[in-house]
């Protein structure tokens, strides 16, 4: 199996971009994303934009809640409230954020479509194939082929640390891991699962292109002072913010 291809995270954070961004997606005129690293403060909406050269833009967040619904962004919903974990939009001057501190974040363009997309795929997200969802919507409300899709894998808790159950870890493993054993490791009366790497193949098999899937960023756990992990820092960890939209014509 091919390997995925990576942006490698500088050893000297502060010196660089808070945001993170895949270098193909630079041949896109108009596409605005990136991946947050650890955040010094709370963005807001308006300072959301603002580091991201799109002022202006209307960022869109959830209530995230660990499941696969989907829901289409407008331009005017005030969305916050709204349970989900996954947001697909047409629209211009719309941003679509994600908040992660382990799971894996993902952003989706068609191009030539002007779709986007933000999803949110821990454990359970990922067990109920938020991505293959997330390619099934996008075929039926903008007839879009799944080799129109390009995907992004922002930084989450890698196959080295991420420890989980045999209940967890050997169901993914048997569906999505492609017989790779390093999708999952088990060890003793647990295994480590690269969840990163069964979002991966689950938009493999949805028929988008190796070449078109690009893991951004390392392991957020093995990076202290560049990422927030839920698994390292408890319930007061922070939250990386993932975002992606279109500037206006």
């Amino acid at each position: 199996m091919r390997q995925p291809e990576s942006v490698p995270s500088p050893k000297d954070p502060p010196g660089h971009d808070l945001w993170i961004r895949t270098e193909a997606w630079g041949a896109f005129p108009g596409l605005i994303h990136g991946f947050s690293r650890r955040l010094p403060i709370p963005l807001t909406a308006a300072s959301t934009g603002a580091s991201l050269d799109a002022p202006g833009c209307l960022l869109h967040t959830l209530t995230q809640v660990h499941g696969n619904a989907i829901v289409h962004m407008g331009s005017k919903e005030a969305t916050p409230a709204l349970e989900a974990d996954g947001m697909l939009t047409t629209e211009q001057n719309v941003l679509l954020g994600i908040r992660t501190a382990d799971c894996v974040p993902i952003l989706l363009v068609a191009p030539h479509k002007r779709c986007v997309g933000a999803l949110h795929a821990g454990w359970r997200g990922t067990q109920q194939a938020i991505a293959l969802r997330a390619v099934g919507i996008c075929a039926k409300q903008w007839d879009l082929a799944a080799t129109q899709l390009w995907v992004a894998l922002g930084p989450s808790i890698g196959g080295c640390c991420y420890q989980v159950g045999h209940e967890i870890g050997e169901p993914l493993f048997a569906r999505w891991g492609d017989g790779q054993p390093a999708t999952w490791n088990p060890r003793g009366e647990k295994g480590y699962l690269d969840l990163r790497a069964i979002n991966r193949m689950q938009f493999i098999q949805a028929g988008v292109p190796q070449t078109q899937i690009h893991n951004v960023g390392p392991c957020t756990f093995c990076h202290p002072d560049e990422f927030t992990s839920a698994r390292r820092e408890g319930a007061q960890a922070g939250r990386q913010l993932s975002v992606i939209g279109w500037q206006p014509a």
